[in-house]
């Protein structure tokens, strides 16, 4: 079981992932969440009940399962391609008939929650993710290469976060 401290750090974690300051937290969920109180429970000075994390957590877009994990899952070490996918791009084309797209959205939503990488715009792949995606849509690396070119999915280190 975590310990409170751990549930702090963790709700901090995602924040910072997030790339939000306490007060744009405040501002983003129109006050619902004021800066005072969630710096408390990120310090652990502040009892967080499970009804609060649970909408917070909502509120970040994360599964409150993130919070109350044991430890941090360790993932092994895999060579950085230095290539980025645009998340948001990806969710737009959600609105389409595209199957491709929804396959790929859910493994990288998949790939994201193991990673615990909660910042939802953008994400980094590694070779490790290519050789999934090419798995599970059944495409060589060039063919999983074109399919994400074609929806204009890649950015550059210029278009990046």
């Amino acid at each position: 079981m975590p310990t409170p401290l751990h549930i702090a750090q963790r709700l901090k974690h995602i924040r910072i992932q997030q790339h939000l300051t306490l007060k744009q937290v405040e501002i983003k969920s129109r006050g619902k969440w004021k800066a005072v109180v969630v710096g408390s429970y990120e310090r652990g000075t502040r009892s967080l009940s499970i009804a609060k994390a649970e909408e917070l957590c909502n509120f970040y877009s994360v599964p409150l399962s993130t919070l109350l994990r044991d430890e941090p899952e360790i993932s092994s070490p895999s060579f950085d391609t230095g290539l980025t996918l645009d998340l948001r791009k990806l969710r737009a084309l959600l609105q389409t008939p595209d199957e491709f797209s929804r396959l790929i959205y859910g493994l990288l939503n998949w790939i994201a929650i193991k990673r615990e990488d909660w910042n939802g715009e953008v994400l980094s792949i590694r070779s490790s993710d290519i050789e999934t995606l090419g798995i599970f849509t059944a495409k060589t690396e060039n063919e999983l290469a074109q399919a994400l070119n074609n929806r204009d999915l890649w950015l550059t280190k210029r278009d990046r976060v």
